[in-house]
């Protein structure tokens, strides 16, 4: 399949280094802007977006990897489309796209080249070099992937559920170094994803990353550690690619697929509470109370209670803890009690956090996350309301208002119902 390149379009000096725009025309005509941070190396990296677009400290961060000499190419999928950015907004892109962009940098700068993905954008580089296997003249052209923060689920869990995986997820035997951030929910799930990912051949390298959360190199508010681990990055790639290299290449025989390939679909499920169909036995609670002492979910029968798994770092969970408030002093008489489950850190972090914050629901302590295997959560915030009989009835990950009058009416039926 051809593809041609247009040439140049615009070269200008962005925080002090040369970057050049240029167009790879699809043969469906799609344009797709791809900026090009040149470096001396014979490396490149084929850098393909979050689903949240490209912001400036991610353009500072290309420019910081040319400078170590790993050149990159940073497609802007958005624009080629006219996508506005946002969590599924990159799930319907093609991913022979992936596979017109590696053929083109390889054949333009005639140097090898490593994948870098983020989220779920991860699954999309999968698919892509999958496609760019079956049909490479020399598959020792592409050495692997950089993943971070890597969600491969077909669509996130509801809440108590399991995680259904995407067909690519055990379909691939490219080599694959993970970057994990520490403060994320997906850190609790890594060893998961390592397993899948495993099936289907590929050498798998996991990178924890302490003390920063998704998307650390590329949100416009950062920590002070964040931007610490952002500086340290290129010198950090570079090392990660040295130990996919040592594999010489992508194999040449692409990995078995157990059903069709599919891409991941949009939950949904950041809009309101999703019923269960069934509502389902909620399983055991037994956690530490942020004051010390012992809370036991059997202690709260009669009650109907609404289960809130969340982490200070997290800036959704954070944003919703006013509506939470608000609707436990409207709710707590009727018989409703909320438990927020603190993840992964520790009871003086929590402390500090909620000092000045007037919350006077129960605040539990999961340290190890064991709740929230058992829970069956897989992102942050979660929440699930159980019944008076504490069965699960509905679930929602992602954060709204939770003294809307849309969740008042969905709770009220609970709240007026007999226990059996």
């Amino acid at each position: 399949m051809r593809v041609t390149l247009h040439g140049i379009l615009l070269l200008w000096t962005l925080f002090g280094a040369a970057t050049a725009e240029y167009l790879v025309t699809t043969p469906a005509g799609d344009e797709i802007p791809v900026n090009i941070y040149p470096a001396d190396g014979d490396t490149l990296i084929l850098w393909l977006p979050s689903e949240f677009g490209i912001g400036e400290r991610r353009i500072a961060l290309g420019t910081a990897l040319g400078d170590v000499g790993l050149e990159v190419w940073a497609p802007d999928l958005h624009a080629a489309w006219f996508l506005p950015a946002g969590r599924y907004s990159l799930n319907d892109i093609d991913p022979q796209i992936v596979q017109i962009l590696l053929d083109e940098a390889i054949r333009v700068s005639g140097k090898r080249v490593v994948l870098m993905a983020t989220g779920r954008t991860v699954a999309l580089a999968l698919r892509g070099a999958r496609q760019w296997q079956q049909r490479a003249v020399n598959s020792r052209s592409l050495i692997g992937l950089l993943a971070f923060s890597p969600r491969l689920f077909a669509r996130t869990p509801q809440g108590g559920d399991r995680a259904e995986y995407l067909p690519i997820a055990s379909a691939s035997n490219l080599p694959i170094y993970i970057l994990q951030p520490q403060d994320s929910s997906g850190i609790w799930r890594i060893g998961e994803d390592f397993r899948q990912l495993e099936k289907g051949g590929s050498p798998v390298f996991l990178h924890r990353l302490p003390g920063v959360s998704d998307g650390f190199f590329g949100r416009a508010e950062y920590t002070e550690t964040e931007a610490a681990m952002t500086n340290r990055l290129p010198g950090m790639l570079r090392a990660a690619i040295g130990q996919l290299d040592e594999f010489d290449g992508a194999p040449t025989e692409i990995a078995p697929i157990a059903v069709e390939d599919q891409a991941p679909e949009s939950s949904g499920g950041d809009a309101l509470l999703r019923p269960y169909p069934e509502p389902r036995p909620a399983p055991p609670l037994l956690l530490t109370r942020l004051n010390g002492e012992r809370a036991d979910l059997a202690d709260l029968g009669g009650r109907v209670v609404l289960l809130n798994f969340w982490a200070t770092w997290c800036p959704p969970c954070v944003e919703e803890i006013p509506s939470l408030q608000s609707l436990y002093e409207q709710l707590r008489p009727e018989g409703l009690e909320i438990l927020a489950v603190d993840v992964g850190e520790s009871a003086e972090t929590v402390k500090t956090f909620l000092a000045d914050k007037p919350v006077t629901f129960p605040v539990l302590l999961d340290p190890e996350g064991r709740a929230l295997r058992r829970w069956g959560v897989y992102a942050f915030p979660t929440t699930l309301v159980l019944d008076r009989d504490h069965h699960i009835r509905y679930a929602v990950f992602g954060a709204f208002d939770w003294s809307s009058e849309e969740v008042i009416e969905t709770l009220t039926p609970l709240l007026k119902a007999t226990p059996r």
